[in-house]
């Protein structure tokens, strides 16, 4: 009877073992070797992904490359110092072509036909992949801009009424308002004989500031406190995109 026992429980455990491993090997290996035979079949080509990492280390070695000096120049053109990648791989492998961030394949398109092709007509099946969701689901959760689909339709009509113009005209004096200290501030940082500004900052704090205004009223300074926590919380969840998200983790 123990025997018997034994038996069963280790068919069981097999089949359990057998099981997770073809589905382990089949996600991670046969799934991505699959997706690349197919977009090759159509003409899209990539990178080489390595297992599990994807191009995530080619990606990370340029970045690191690209930043690791100062900018001769101010300039706008910083696509080449930020994403790298994008433009390497666009010149090598055309205006199409597919990488891979970890397991998962993202398709990169810089021509504009194609990119409102995608956008109109098959924009029911794109949106934010399942690592993107889950690299910021401590910091907006499966909001709207997180959402797909019919969940994504049903937050953009609920959203819309905030956005028509007649709406957004009722706001334009706590607008003007923050956008005038905003101003005095910058003038009184020139008269003190500062030479550099970073703008980044200050459009930020101006952004909040009008927010908080319209959603706080005059309890806005308690809206400052939230959004000073809430960029806390974006560059620790920046930071934490920037590894390998394991499922389950």
């Amino acid at each position: 009877m123990f025997l018997v026992i034994i038996t069963a429980f280790l068919i069981i455990f097999l089949s359990w073992f057998i099981k997770i491993s073809y589905e382990t090997i089949s996600f991670y290996w046969l799934s991505p070797r699959r997706i690349n035979k197919i977009m090759e079949k159509q003409g899209v080509h990539g990178p080489k992904p390595r297992l599990l990492l994807g191009n995530l280390p080619d990606i990370s070695s340029l970045v690191a490359s690209s930043t690791s000096l100062d900018m001769p120049n101010i300039s706008h053109n910083i696509v080449s110092r930020l994403h790298p990648h994008y433009l390497l791989w666009s010149h090598k492998y055309g205006k199409r072509f597919i990488y891979w961030h970890g397991f998962e394949p993202r398709m990169c398109l810089t021509d504009p036909d194609l990119i409102k092709e995608l956008l109109t007509k098959y924009n029911h099946v794109s949106g934010k992949s399942w690592l993107q969701q889950q690299g910021s689901k401590h910091f907006i959760g499966s909001g709207l801009l997180m959402a797909n689909g019919d969940s994504w339709y049903h937050q953009r009509l609920i959203v819309s009424p905030a956005f028509m113009s007649d709406k957004l005209k009722g706001y334009a004096e706590q607008v003007v308002e923050c956008t005038t200290n905003t101003l005095k501030s910058l003038q009184n940082t020139i008269k003190n004989e500062e030479n550099e500004v970073e703008v980044g900052e200050v459009m930020a704090k101006l952004t909040a500031d009008i927010i908080s205004r319209i959603e706080f009223g005059s309890n806005h300074e308690k809206g400052k406190k939230i959004f000073n926590l809430l960029n806390l919380l974006q560059n620790r969840c920046a930071q934490s995109s920037k590894h390998l998200c394991i499922p389950g983790s």
